[in-house]
């Protein structure tokens, strides 16, 4: 008797861990925040709209249920209800889903967004270099970044990470490979381009990256070969495997590590 006791103890805490956070799924009627992100490869790209809500849950892997229709000049977007899966992550954070909207042409886009039974409209203008959206202030839906940049093509673009103030000759040794192997520098448009921030002065901005002691931000024009830079990268990071971290974007897709072959 007194082991079906403890076995039942244990599945009542399981279950409460699998509900720990009530979910209403009659109405949806979250705050909603949207970061715009663009994903870029070899022959597209894609207005990515990371959805998340205002409300911190209990479990992390709480999804939002969510659709999309574009037509010739105008983007709906529809959040309808919250999906919680049987298995809890317990960890505090927000629902969330992500809309990859492709194929958006240079234009301007009445834009249209419903969660639950509200509806807010607006703009999203489409350009070669940004996306603009332009909507109402109120509390429903927010965008965190209403203008991201477009990272131009023929870019190189990412990040030196390293834990001592010595080593910074050594991030300047890689800076100075990637010239010497035909990068160049180039003046960008200020603004925000979700992975990196260009200044005033068309220069990249240096930020301290959380978890690192130094961080070395960096960004070139180039249009040779990705094998040459990937196999650069990677030979630094066999040689200072304990020193620096690198990571290489270009806007082909392609992503080099330092740490990856």
């Amino acid at each position: 008797m007194k082991q079906v006791l403890i076995i039942s103890a244990m599945l009542l805490v399981v279950c409460s861990a699998c509900n720990k956070t009530p979910v209403d799924n009659a109405g949806f009627d979250e705050n909603m925040k949207i970061r715009m992100t663009e994903l870029v490869d070899s022959t597209k790209r894609i207005l990515s709209l990371n959805c998340f809500t205002e409300k911190i849950y209990g479990c992390a892997n709480i999804t939002i249920q969510s659709s999309y229709t574009v037509t010739n000049d105008k983007i709906t977007i529809n959040f309808t209800k919250l999906n919680e899966s049987s298995i809890c992550l317990t960890a505090l954070g927000p629902a969330s889903t992500v809309i990859n909207l492709n194929g958006l042409s240079n234009k301007n886009y009445q834009l249209e967004i419903n969660v639950g039974a509200t509806k807010i409209t607006g703009q999203l203008d489409v350009s070669a270099t940004n996306f603009k959206v332009t909507i109402p202030v109120q509390t429903k839906v927010q965008f965190i970044n209403t203008n991201l940049g477009r990272v131009p093509d023929n870019t190189i673009y990412g990040t030196v990470h390293y834990h001592a103030a010595s080593t910074a000759s050594l991030v300047q040794k890689y800076i100075d490979s990637l010239q010497y192997f035909g990068a160049t520098a180039t003046l960008y448009p200020p603004g925000d381009y979700g992975a990196f921030q260009i200044e005033a002065n068309g220069q990249i901005k240096q930020t301290q990256d959380a978890g690192y002691y130094f961080t070395r931000y960096y960004i070139f024009n180039y249009n040779s070969s990705g094998t040459v830079l990937k196999n650069l990268t990677r030979r630094f990071g066999l040689a200072w495997p304990d020193s620096l971290l690198i990571t290489l974007n270009n806007t082909k897709g392609q992503t080099f590590y330092s740490w990856m072959p």
